[in-house]
C-alpha cells in the first residue's frame, strides 16, 4: 500500500466560511490533518442517493463541496481529486469561491487517472455571484466559469444571493458596501432572464437560488415563464437550523432543496462566528445517535440531513480526508437512521418530540446589509424590505433618510462616553 499523502499547511489569501467543512478544533470532534489514503476504498456512485430533476434528470443528493477556509485552499485540487475517486459524483462550485480553475484541474486530472470517463459522469453546481447580477455581466460570467471548469454546459446553475451586493473579500463582520440595495424584484427578474437566455443557449442544464427567502421566491415563481422556473434552492441547513418550513414551503412549488453548511461549518471566519452559536456537532443528541449507531457525529448529521423529509432533499460537505470523504459519502447511501432516531432529530412539533432545532443560523449575511437595514441582519431573511420596483425602493429610501435626520436631530444620541 502507498503511504497516505500529506501536503504543506499554506495559508490562502481569502477569508470565507467552510460552507459543509467537517473539521472541528475539539477534543471530541475531528481535526485538522489533511492526509489521503489510496488505501480507502470508493464507494459505487450509483448507491448514493438521487434527487429528480425536470426532464429525467438524477442530481446526486450528496455535494463534494470547494468552498474553502482559509487553510483548505491550497489542498483543493488533490481533496476533488480523491473525492471523485472515492465516488463523489456532484461537485458545488461557484466563481465567488476563486477556484474553478483548480476544480477544472482537479476534473482533468480525474480523467487522466481513470477515475472517470469523462466530465459528463459528474453533476456540477455553479452560481452566479453578486457582482456579475448586470444583466451584460450575466454571459461573460456563465463562459469563464464554463472555460474554468472545462465544460460546455453546467448542469445546474444558481443565483448566489437575492442581491447584486458584494463585500471586499476577507472583510469584517462590520464591513458595509453603501451601494449595497435590499432585493428589487424588477432588478432581480433583469438578471433572472439574463440567466434563462443561457439556459436557452444551452449553456444552462438547470437554473436554481441560493439563499432566496419565502417572499422572494414567491415572486420569482409568479414571474418566471415555465420553461425558467428554478428547480433547486440551497440554503442553509443543519441540525440546529433545520428551515422545515421554508423548506416545505419550496418542496411544495417543486422546488428541491438542498443544504449548505450541512455540518455547521466550525471554521468559518470570526465575522461569521457569535457567542450565541452552538456547534452542531456537539449536540448530546447528535452524540448519543452516533455512539448508538457506532457512527461520527458528522456522519449522522449527514445521514439526517439526506434521509429527512421522505429523503426529499440534499448537503453540501467538504473534507480533507480520504476516510473523512467517504464517510460523509456513505451518510447519503441506505438509511442509516432508524425512525425514532430521526424523530429526536427533528422532531414533529409535539411537546413530547421538540426535536433539536435551536434557529441556530450561522450565516447572518450582516456585510450585505443596506443603508435601511439600520445594522439589522434580519431583515436579510424576514422580508420586511422587499420591493416590487425601483420606484418603489426610492421612495422608502427618501422617507427613511428624511426619518433618520428627525430622529438624530430629536433623540439623544449615545456617544459611547
Amino acid at each position: 500500500m502507498k503511504p497516505a499523502t500529506r501536503l504543506p499547511n499554506t495559508r490562502a489569501l481569502r477569508r470565507e466560511p467552510a460552507l459543509g467543512d467537517s473539521e472541528m478544533k475539539t477534543p471530541t470532534a475531528r481535526i485538522e490533518p489533511v492526509l489521503f489514503d489510496p488505501g480507502v476504498e470508493g464507494i459505487p456512485p450509483e448507491s448514493v442517493r438521487s434527487l429528480a430533476l425536470p426532464g429525467g434528470t438524477r442530481m446526486p443528493a450528496a455535494a463534494f463541496g470547494t468552498f474553502h477556509s482559509d487553510w483548505a485552499q491550497a489542498y483543493m485540487k488533490d481533496a476533488t481529486v480523491e473525492a471523485i475517486r472515492l465516488g463523489w459524483r456532484h461537485l458545488d462550485t461557484a466563481r465567488a469561491y476563486e477556484n474553478e480553475e483548480v476544480v477544472g484541474e482537479a476534473v482533468r486530472e480525474a480523467i487522466r487517472r481513470g477515475f472517470i470517463a469523462s466530465a459528463d459522469e459528474l453533476f456540477v453546481t455553479g452560481k452566479l455571484w453578486n457582482g456579475h447580477m448586470n444583466p451584460k455581466d450575466v454571459a461573460p460570467a456563465l463562459d469563464a466559469t464554463l472555460a474554468a471548469l472545462g465544460l460546455d454546459r453546467i448542469d445546474l446553475y444558481l443565483n448566489h444571493w437575492p442581491w447584486p451586493n458584494v463585500h471586499t473579500p476577507g472583510c469584517t463582520g462590520e464591513h458595509r458596501n453603501p451601494d449595497a440595495v435590499p432585493y428589487i424584484h424588477e432588478q432581480f427578474m433583469e438578471t433572472w432572464e439574463a440567466l434563462a437566455k443561457q439556459k436557452q443557449a444551452g449553456k444552462i442544464a438547470h437554473l436554481g437560488t441560493s439563499n432566496h427567502t419565502a417572499l422572494t421566491m414567491k415572486l420569482l415563481l409568479r414571474d418566471a415563464p415555465r420553461e425558467a422556473q428554478p428547480v433547486v434552492n440551497q440554503m442553509e441547513m443543519h441540525p440546529l437550523f433545520q428551515q422545515t418550513d421554508l423548506r416545505r414551503a419550496f418542496e411544495a412549488d417543486g422546488i428541491v432543496c438542498t443544504g449548505y453548511m450541512a455540518l455547521g461549518s466550525p471554521k468559518r471566519p470570526s465575522r461569521d462566528t457569535f457567542k450565541e452559536h452552538r456547534a452542531d456537532l456537539q449536540d448530546p443528541v447528535i452524540q448519543a445517535v452516533a455512539e448508538e449507531q457506532g457512527m461520527s457525529p458528522a456522519k449522522v448529521s449527514l445521514a439526517w440531513a439526506a434521509q429527512r423529509m421522505n429523503g426529499s432533499g440534499g448537503f453540501v460537505a467538504m473534507a480533507t480526508r480520504s476516510d473523512w470523504m467517504r464517510d460523509n459519502l456513505e451518510a447519503a447511501t441506505g438509511d442509516p437512521l432508524t425512525p425514532e432516531q430521526l424523530l429526536r432529530i427533528s422532531g414533529n412539533d409535539t411537546p413530547e418530540h421538540p426535536g433539536i432545532d435551536a434557529n441556530n443560523r450561522l450565516i447572518r449575511g450582516q456585510v450585505f446589509l443596506w443603508p435601511e437595514a439600520d445594522g439589522d441582519w434580519q431583515v436579510l431573511w424576514n422580508d420586511r424590505q422587499v420591493f416590487e420596483t425601483r420606484e418603489a425602493y426610492a421612495r422608502f429610501k427618501a422617507a427613511f433618510a428624511d426619518f433618520d435626520r428627525v430622529r438624530r436631530e430629536t433623540t439623544v444620541q449615545d456617544d459611547g462616553a
